[in-house]
């Protein structure tokens, strides 16, 4: 782990911790399924793991996919995607940012010790090359794929000290103050969030899958922050009817958690406040299409020793939040 990852980390436990103090001690109900499940019962769960009931989507679901970075739809849903595109369902995968932020892969992929801000901006069109190459592999069109091209690193920036259009952050990696699309917005938070309304209005969807709001990464915790203003300022302006809200962890202590002999099951973390958890049990043809859509992530998979792999499990964990979360996050604007 590197000494900037220990920082992200440090401070993310910091700030999702003071968001879940109020809340820390709610015990959400989980909510019955009203629609038939995606998949199989699931495996009895040990001794001591978080309870888990099978996911279900509702008829005619139409999916809206939040992504930080290019990678982490893949790892975290990328089995769930290639079920959404074999049933024929609508479908958008939407990523905040292109990844350009990451220092280790700027040296590895361009062979140099200190990355120039071009580095960095070629590496950003690097990863949405490989983004494109495993959506394909999981089924996913070209149209069906945004890149918002928001600053790595710097979602945190923009929700907290960066929110007004008149003061907009600058990527310490890119030196952009404004995503590469020439749509007039600029790396505020005010722009993201207004970029982030227009996408889900356009859209309509009726299930929104985003990272889980206690996710330790910042870029992780903040998507989520953004996507709930953006949906609570819509639904309150009756501009959209409220989508089922499905979140996934990708950085937090211990976590994928397996269940050993085989390593091949990843199982949900009990201690995850306000959380409550469901689970996609994935075929053998969606987990090869997952492991092929991974495959094409070559600038990640060999800085990230390992890591990556852990997620090619039989099955894919999903978390309903508590509401009164999600709603203290959207009141903090």
């Amino acid at each position: 782990m590197t000494k900037r990852w220990r920082i992200l980390v440090g401070v993310a436990v910091v700030v999702a911790a003071g968001l879940g103090a109020a809340a820390w001690r709610i015990a959400p109900q989980a909510r019955t399924a009203t629609a038939a499940t995606t998949a199989a019962a699931t495996p009895a769960r040990p001794s001591g793991a978080a309870a888990v009931s099978p996911l279900a989507l509702p008829p005619a679901a139409r999916v809206l996919v939040f992504s930080p970075h290019p990678d982490d739809e893949t790892v975290a849903v990328g089995g769930l995607i290639h079920r959404v595109v074999r049933a024929r369902l609508p479908l958008r995968v939407v990523f905040m940012t292109n990844g350009d932020g990451y220092l280790h892969a700027a040296q590895a992929d361009f062979d140099v010790t200190h990355p120039t801000d071009d580095d960095y901006v070629a590496l950003g069109e690097l990863r949405q090359r490989e983004a494109l190459a495993a959506l394909a592999r999981l089924g996913v069109k070209r149209q069906q794929v945004r890149f918002l091209g928001f600053p790595d690193g710097g979602l945190a920036d923009l929700w907290r000290t960066h929110w007004l259009a008149s003061h907009p952050y600058t990527s310490p990696y890119t030196k952009e103050n404004r995503p590469p699309e020439p749509d007039g917005v600029g790396y505020d938070g005010q722009d993201l969030t207004s970029v982030v309304s227009r996408v889900l209005r356009d859209f309509r969807p009726t299930v929104v899958v985003m990272p889980h709001p206690y996710d330790v990464h910042l870029d992780h915790a903040h998507t989520s922050y953004f996507v709930t203003e953006a949906l609570t300022d819509l639904e309150t302006k009756g501009e959209l009817r409220a989508p089922r809200v499905l979140t996934y962890l990708v950085h937090y202590p211990g976590w994928p958690a397996r269940r050993p002999p085989a390593f091949d099951r990843a199982l949900p973390v009990g201690e995850v406040p306000d959380t409550v958890w469901t689970e996609a049990e994935l075929s053998s043809e969606e987990l090869a299409a997952k492991r092929a859509a991974l495959a094409e992530y070559r600038s990640q998979l060999e800085v990230m020793d390992g890591f990556l792999h852990n997620f090619l499990c039989r099955n894919e964990l999903f978390a309903t939040v508590d509401d009164r979360v999600l709603d203290r996050i959207a009141s903090l604007h």
